[in-house]
């Protein structure tokens, strides 16, 4: 059985990657970092596909893009708000 839901990197601590379920992001995953061939950085959005054997990971780049802006240009806000 497969199943796949989508995540964002919250932190990598002590050789784990902890993951936020979107879009709450309550629910956590933590796995390895050995577990994929691919690089993941804090912050970014991920599909996460288990097939019942081997985790799998897509990283939504354009996702992940987006929501750094959003971000930086609410900072940028709250910034100019205080000055």
């Amino acid at each position: 059985m497969s199943s796949n839901k989508k995540y964002t990197l919250d932190r990598i601590e002590e050789g784990m990657y902890v993951f936020g379920e979107s879009p709450e992001e309550m629910n956590q995953l933590v796995l390895p970092t050995t577990t994929f061939d691919v690089t993941v950085e804090e912050g970014d959005i991920v599909c996460i596909t288990f097939d019942g054997i081997k985790y799998h990971l897509e990283v939504f780049k354009e996702e992940t893009l987006e929501k750094h802006k959003k971000v930086s240009a609410l900072l940028e806000k709250l910034k100019n708000k205080s000055n």
